[in-house]
């Protein structure tokens, strides 16, 4: 774990100085109590690594008044944290720094989310809008890192993942649940993630336990049920009952699959009704199917799309979604989005590296690939992209498309296709569309009727994100009709959106605090806040306000799904660390039934 940062609190009241001064000592910190606002702002200039705790009072005294983002002297190796009792007072805050707002709260409190906060900083976590929860994503701090800094402060509580939840008292692990998984069995399946949101929920809660190695075995039974790709979930296996088969001898796993396989099970089903570890389950179902008692029966459409689509692997797997990755360059050195750099090392990256990254899009031969060994195994395919206003990959597709076709003759009379769609979206926006895709291609929709339904629903997509800067995204010249808000823009925040397939602007407001409630205010004027929504939140680098925007869309609008992504090595080439957006789309019709979960 990184070392205790030093706490600097800043209060003129002498008795709450005291008072947390103690708590934190208490804790073991190195605590630096001064309510001379004078000598603070001197001290705090000295400072590397700090945590520093002021109060509303203190940053407006007098002559010697402190500005917050001067503490923060543009460090991330510093937090701030102002008190406050009127919540009003936080607008007038930078973004970086978080507020507390301690009207009603007793010392004990406020100084046990404080220290939450230090443990955040121990951990790579970030407190939450009331500093109560801590949150964070795995691509910047993977599950593994988290859990031995939990382990290592003896601290209990939950983390909530998306797909399931770990329980743990005093930093070892006692419970898992996922899906309809729990023990080691869901520890190892959570074992899988390699990004998405958590949520560290502090205190004691209850819970029995139901699982008793320590944390290096539990590891260990992870790295080892994580060998190997799983198959696409979504496949129905079937028995096929060839010479030998009832002379055959199976295992009791082999036994129950097969049983699982004649009911006419999914292999989702399959992994959610066998108590074994998937892995396990996975390996016996390749053995049954290299033996030739086993067949897999998948949906005749396959769905493609490109990894600016920023779905996390987890996602884009349990729907069976091919993602052909686009390519980012450090100077001569190229690597592919989301398989030769993660979220994680891109952004350590961006922040280290003098030049510039470059992307370019798949080339055709990369498509004509992956759509030929699609065509001859008997599917069709519709391959939905980013705009073609902001890549040539749509161009690229479509050639690759036209090459894949020519090389087929046709299969039992019926003729291939190949649908390549423009969905006039990046990240999540296209993300979603992908997603209604791969659900809409599970329910047995056609790829004449998913690439018709697709085109109805991209126009109703609405995206709106707000950028650190747009430096980035005048850097990759794709910056479109916002070239205009470039210059005279100190403490304006504009509100960019995808208008017609290109980044356009929206709004500005003044101060980042109040771009994202105006984003809500935007999305109410497009869409029925009184009907349910589908929502996609992608982030770059900024797990906190992302978690705050989420917040809010679910305060606006009655979300029936909501899907939280770190934005991946391309589009955070454009639009850089710090970007956060979200993605509405409100279904009509019969699309809700088409489009729901699996």
């Amino acid at each position: 774990m990184p070392a205790r940062p030093t706490v600097l609190l800043i209060d003129p009241q002498a008795e709450r100085l005291r008072d947390l001064g103690t708590r934190l000592a208490a804790e073991g910190y190195e605590v630096v109590p001064l309510a001379d606002v004078g000598k603070a702002r001197r001290f705090a200039e000295g400072l590397d690594t700090a945590v520093i705790v002021t109060t509303t009072q203190a940053l407006a005294a007098g002559i010697d008044r402190i500005d917050p983002a001067a503490l923060l002297g543009g460090s991330t190796a510093r937090t701030l944290v102002v008190l406050g009792a009127d919540p009003a007072d936080e607008a007038a805050l930078p973004e970086e720094a978080a507020f507390l707002s301690v009207g009603g709260l007793e010392p004990p409190e406020i100084a046990r989310r404080l220290l939450l906060v230090l443990l955040g900083r121990e951990i790579g976590a970030a407190p939450d809008a009331g500093l109560a929860n801590l949150i964070g994503d795995l691509a910047q701090t993977p599950l593994i890192e988290l859990l031995r800094g939990l382990d290592a402060a003896g601290t209990s509580g939950r983390i909530d993942l998306r797909g399931g939840s770990l329980l743990l008292q005093r930093g070892a692990v006692i419970a898992a649940a996922a899906g309809q998984a729990r023990g080691l069995k869901a520890f190892c399946r959570l074992g899988r993630l390699h990004e998405g949101p958590f949520r560290f929920v502090p205190g004691e809660l209850p819970g029995r336990r139901e699982i008793e190695e320590d944390l290096d075995a539990l590891v260990l039974a992870a790295i080892e049920d994580s060998l190997g790709e799983l198959p696409d979930p979504r496949v129905r296996l079937e028995v096929e009952l060839g010479p030998g088969f009832f002379a055959s001898p199976f295992s009791p796993l082999q036994q129950r699959i097969l049983g699982a396989a004649q009911r006419g099970a999914t292999l989702r089903q399959i992994l959610d009704g066998l108590p074994d570890r998937d892995g396990e389950i996975v390996a016996e179902v390749l053995a049954l199917e290299k033996r030739g008692f086993l067949v897999r029966r998948e949906p005749a459409v396959q769905i493609v799309t490109d990894s600016t689509a920023d779905l996390p692997p987890d996602l884009a797997g349990a729907h069976g979604i091919d993602v052909v990755p686009l390519t980012v360059a450090f100077g001569a050195e190229s690597f592919r989005d989301r398989v030769d750099l993660q979220p994680g090392a891109f952004y350590g990256r961006l922040q280290t590296k003098k030049e510039h990254p470059a992307s370019s899009p798949p080339p055709r031969d990369e498509f004509a690939r992956r759509y030929g060994g699609w065509l001859a195994r008997g599917h069709d395919v519709v391959s939905v992209h980013l705009s073609s206003r902001l890549s040539k990959t749509l161009e690229n597709a479509g050639a690759g498309a036209a090459a894949a076709l020519s090389g087929t003759d046709g299969r039992a009379g019926a003729v291939p296709s190949v649908a390549v769609v423009d969905s006039g979206q990046v990240s999540l926006g296209l993300g979603l569309l992908a997603l209604f895709a791969a659900r809409m291609a599970a329910r047995n929709e056609t790829a004449t009727e998913i690439r018709r339904r697709l085109l109805t629903m991209a126009p109703r997509i609405h995206t709106l994100f707000v950028v650190d800067t747009l430096e980035y995204l005048a850097r990759g010249g794709r910056i479109g009709r916002a070239r205009a808000l470039l210059g005279g823009l100190l403490g304006i925040k504009p509100i960019l959106g995808m208008v017609e397939g290109e980044v356009a602007p929206v709004d500005r407001v003044r101060g980042g605090r109040a771009a994202h409630p105006r984003i809500l205010e935007i999305l109410k004027e497009r869409v029925d806040p009184g009907r349910p929504v589908i929502a996609g939140v992608s982030h770059g680098n900024a797990p906190a306000w992302a978690d705050r925007l989420e917040k809010l869309v679910r305060e606006t609008f009655p979300v029936s799904e909501l899907i939280q992504a770190e934005v991946g090595p391309v589009v955070g080439t454009h639009a850089g660390p710090g970007v956060v957006s979200v993605s509405l789309f409100q279904p009509a019709g019969d699309e809700a039934a088409l489009i729901a979960p699996l």
